[in-house]
């Protein structure tokens, strides 16, 4: 949040144009460097602890992307009632019982960026006040190489010109919370705003490459979007 704030402050006293590719730079190497840093302390005090059946420290063996997606999901629908007081249902589908080697908690971080961008484009292109919003699927997947999940909603999509700015600090299309919100960082711990702040999308590809992975998002401008 604090980070969040000093980003906010600068685009509202040098405009969206404030963020030079070398800030951009400097601010993916930090938040890199910060996933790799909680990654070693929590498995360094995870080891030292009970350990927890499945777990070696913060690793899980057999983890579930369905479990981890429904986990997410409720978190997201309730931020979306707290705003709305509407929330579109979401299915899962795919793989039910897929499992693999990762982190839950950083599965769950990307999983809850992504369905809450793809909840608030769905209430804001259907109203509130609709009747039976469309269902936003999780489809997961298992190849050879790779373990895919695609979140699909039917909100309007992105403009083409808009795709490369999605990965930037400074981009967003909601309203940013207020600055009061982010004064303190101990104050902001527990405030999760639904949108605003720009760094979701960026910050969650970056969990994703952190152990060789990546996100993708393709739009369909008119339509929805597709977020791999």
């Amino acid at each position: 949040p604090l980070m969040a704030k000093g980003i906010l402050e600068l685009k509202s006293t040098q405009g969206p144009d404030a963020l030079r590719p070398e800030i951009h730079e400097f601010l993916d190497r930090f938040f890199l460097s910060r996933i790799g840093i909680r990654m070693l302390i929590g498995q360094h005090i995870a080891l030292h602890e009970e350990p927890m059946p499945g777990f070696v420290g913060l690793i899980c063996e057999k983890c579930s992307p369905a479990r981890i997606a429904r986990e997410a999901v409720v978190s997201a629908r309730y931020l979306c009632l707290l705003r709305y007081g509407a929330a579109p249902e979401v299915g899962v589908f795919g793989t039910a019982d897929l499992a693999f080697t990762y982190v839950p908690s950083h599965l769950h971080h990307m999983l809850f960026e992504l369905l809450k961008n793809s909840m608030r484009a769905v209430v804001e292109l259907h109203g509130p006040g609709c009747e039976a919003l469309p269902m936003i699927r999780v489809d997961l997947a298992e190849g050879e190489e790779d373990v895919t999940i695609k979140i699909s909603d039917e909100g309007g999509g992105i403009p083409r010109s808009d795709i490369p700015r999605i990965w930037s600090y400074l981009y967003t299309t909601a309203e940013p919370p207020s600055l009061e919100h982010l004064d303190s960082p101990y104050k902001s711990d527990f405030y999760a705003p639904l949108a605003g702040l720009g760094t979701g999308l960026p910050i969650s590809r970056l969990y994703a490459r952190y152990f060789g992975g990546d996100l993708q998002v393709i739009a369909m401008e008119g339509y929805g979007t597709d977020a791999y």
